[in-house]
């Protein structure tokens, strides 16, 4: 058999003749390269090809100098500190002092580092060399380099994988304001977020769908954006439920600035830039290096509370929504809390409020849901007869309640839930009605003693009430106000000054400030001590604007002095002298804490923001009333000096006098009309409060 041998690396080595028909050995011997053969001979040594070869094999891959071949370049050799190249090593040696040298990178001058080649060498001083040949890598140094070879290609793929996911994938953050788990899925992963936990999620950039939900109730949200990677922050805050605050502060080498705080409550889906700082406290300034004057540093935190044993999460977002008039935002999470609460009255209100900010048709619905939770719930039903009104379907409604009286007139609730959507005389008249066929019913009981007390039957309300207190004290005791107010009207203070010391005993009482205010009021008309349940207030309830608040409510002279009064306590003030500049600082103030006037005190401001056609402030104000669009329609017509006819109109007892001195305000009625409106308004603020004393001090006209 013919073979190629162009290096005659048969003549040099003949015992190579015995092993030509081994094919990959023969293909090496045919390029000519001698390092190959010696590769093939290596390869079929450690993996005993060639077994009858065996010690042949042995003794030709341990004979490096056979296989050495001519050298083109010189090796290098120089280097750093601790680093170099150079020879190292002697295997192989021959009787003129030769052998052969690893050439290699070299820690030091004994460590070798990258293995470079081999080299027949002879050693011609110090650090000085004649140079023969170059000689194959011995079998433990060439198995070493094809394992260097092969952690640098893992490395780079590794690098390649690791940059190709880095930029085709993004981490998004997901947060649980709940104090339930969640199940979430966000494109196909899929996991148990615990209760107020986060987590982040790695997703493919592009668009990426998910869901959430809890197993009690089903899905709560949806996931559908477009996720870009990046250095950002990608967030999906379950239904805008978790308190997310973004901390902003400018920095010097010796101080930090106030801190800009970006809160956000009710946002599904964040974006944002690089944050310095995530779910960790700020370093001190000391520890940052290199600061200069004017440096940001952004701060990304749950905000918790401490008054709470527990985090508030979703808690603390729906009373920030509600401070700042933002319940839209707050309507999904609003409504996975009214399931979570079985649809109970506080979570269902609640909810059914933030749905009327997004629509009258998300407020349906979810007054709908309420309704099928507690398909038996008087409270649900009116409830959900409020929305419909609010939406303009109050017909619709009629209709509906009144088919159902006529299908069920053995049932209290059907002819209680027509008969409330009457108004005027109209409604006492069929209220009336059912109270003579189901007696002993609290709801109608309850709703014919507020309608006689509307339109002036103090007695017959006051014996109702009184009759209601023996059938459902709950009942009663929502109609607390009422009971005050009919006493004082039929002349009996002290009966009225009883029941409110009663009222202001009782330890579990949540508004024993307003109620030293209204005792007050009235002790002031029986001649009593005004003073005597102010001088009682524990030390809780014993806050100085708070307190302020109340005194000024009743009438009494603030304990601090002026200049230490907030805005709120400012505007109780004004609204017993300066309705002008009640007006401006209802304007300033926070819009929730406007819900906290009593409801003569926040009808005063509807109706200066009325007459003075500010619109902003007319909003804010028929929402803290929780007026229907058809009663704020009426009430607003009629302080204007529109012809309303109040019988046909249920306007609340506490609201009369307020609305009446409004009206007196309007200079195009006549000066008799006008006369007479304010002394309807004296006749009754039958607690003597801001519009017995506005009638006093507002100008007569304006």
């Amino acid at each position: 058999m013919s073979i190629s041998d162009p290096a005659q690396l048969l003549q040099r080595i003949p015992e190579l003749l015995q092993l030509v028909d081994v094919p990959p050995i023969r293909r090496a011997i045919e390029t000519g390269d001698a390092f190959k053969v010696y590769r093939a001979l290596i390869l079929a040594r450690l993996f005993r090809r060639l077994p009858e070869h065996r010690e042949l094999l042995k003794m030709l891959t341990s004979e490096r100098r056979l296989f050495a071949k001519a050298y083109k370049n010189k090796p290098y050799f120089g280097g750093l500190k601790y680093f170099g190249f150079g020879f190292l090593g002697a295997a192989e040696g021959d009787s003129d002092n030769s052998h052969i040298a690893l050439h290699a990178l070299s820690l030091g001058a004994r460590i070798p580092l990258i293995p470079l080649g081999c080299y027949v060498v002879k050693s011609t001083g110090e650090r000085q060399w004649h140079i023969y040949a170059r000689a194959p890598l011995g079998i433990f140094i060439w198995l070493y380099t094809r394992a260097l070879a092969l952690g640098l290609v893992t490395l780079i793929i590794f690098g390649a994988v690791h940059n190709y996911h880095q930029y085709s994938t993004q981490d998004v953050l997901v947060l649980n304001g709940f104090d339930v788990a969640l199940n979430v899925n966000l494109n196909g992963n899929k996991i148990k977020l615990p209760a107020q936990g986060r987590a982040y999620i790695n997703v493919k950039h592009g668009l990426v769908t998910g869901s959430t939900e809890i197993d009690k109730i089903g899905v709560i949200d949806h996931f559908k954006q477009t996720v870009r990677s990046g250095t950002h922050y990608n967030i999906w805050n379950i239904a805008g439920a978790a308190p997310l605050l973004l901390n902003t502060s400018s920095y010097s080498a010796s101080s930090a600035g106030p801190a800009q705080q970006t809160v956000y409550c009710g946002n599904r889906y964040i974006e944002l830039p690089k944050i310095d700082y995530a779910f960790v406290e700020l370093p001190a300034i000391s520890s940052f290096n290199q600061l200069k004057d004017g440096q940001t540093v952004r701060q990304l935190m749950i905000e918790k509370s401490d008054a709470l044993p527990t985090p508030a999460g979703v808690t603390l977002c729906v009373d920030y929504a509600f401070r700042h008039s933002q319940e839209k935002s707050m309507a999904g999470a609003l409504e996975v809390l009214a399931m979570l609460h079985d649809w109970d009255a506080k979570h269902a209100q609640a909810a059914i409020a933030a749905a009327q900010q997004v629509s009258n048709a998300e407020a349906i619905r979810v007054a709908t849901l309420a309704l099928q939770a507690n398909p038996e719930n008087v409270d649900d039903e009116r409830r959900y007869q409020d929305v419909m009104i609010e939406a303009g379907q109050y017909q619709t409604l009629l209709n509906e309640y009144a088919e159902k009286a006529r299908i069920h007139p053995e049932s209290a609730s059907a002819q209680y839930l027509h008969a409330s959507l009457l108004p005027g005389v109209p409604g006492i008249a069929a209220m009336q009605a059912a109270h003579l066929r189901f007696p002993q019913d609290p709801a109608i009981l309850s709703s014919l003693a507020r309608r006689k007390a509307i339109h002036a039957d103090y007695s017959g309300a006051y014996q109702d009430i009184l009759k209601l207190r023996q059938l459902s004290p709950k009942h009663a005791d929502a109609l607390f106000d009422t009971e005050v107010r009919t006493l004082l009207a039929q002349g009996r203070k002290l009966d009225a000054l009883n029941l409110l010391n009663a009222a202001a005993r009782d330890k579990r009482a949540s508004t024993r400030a307003a109620r030293a205010a209204d005792f007050a009021l009235v002790a002031r008309q029986a001649s009593a001590d005004p003073e005597f349940w102010f001088k009682q207030l524990t030390p809780t309830l014993d806050n100085a604007n708070n307190v302020d608040f109340y005194r000024i409510r009743a009438g009494l002279a603030p304990k601090q002095a002026a200049k230490t009064h907030d805005t709120f306590v400012q505007l109780a003030l004004a609204l017993r002298n300066n309705p002008s500049l009640a007006l401006q600082l209802a304007r300033a103030v926070d819009p929730y804490q406007l819900s906290s006037l009593a409801t003569d005190q926040m009808i005063l401001v509807y109706g200066e923001a009325l007459r003075n056609q500010d619109a902003s402030l007319s909003k804010i104000m028929q929402t803290a009333l929780h007026l229907s669009k058809d009663e704020n329609n009426l009430l607003s017509k009629f302080m204007q000096g529109e012809v309303i006819d109040l019988d046909q109109f249920d306007l609340a007892l506490e609201m009369q006098a307020a609305a009446y001195l409004i009206r007196s305000r309007n200079p195009q009625l006549s000066d008799a009309e006008r006369a007479g409106l304010r002394s309807m308004a004296a006749r009754t603020d039958f607690m003597r409060g801001p519009v017995t004393t506005a009638l006093t001090q507002w100008p007569a006209r304006n």
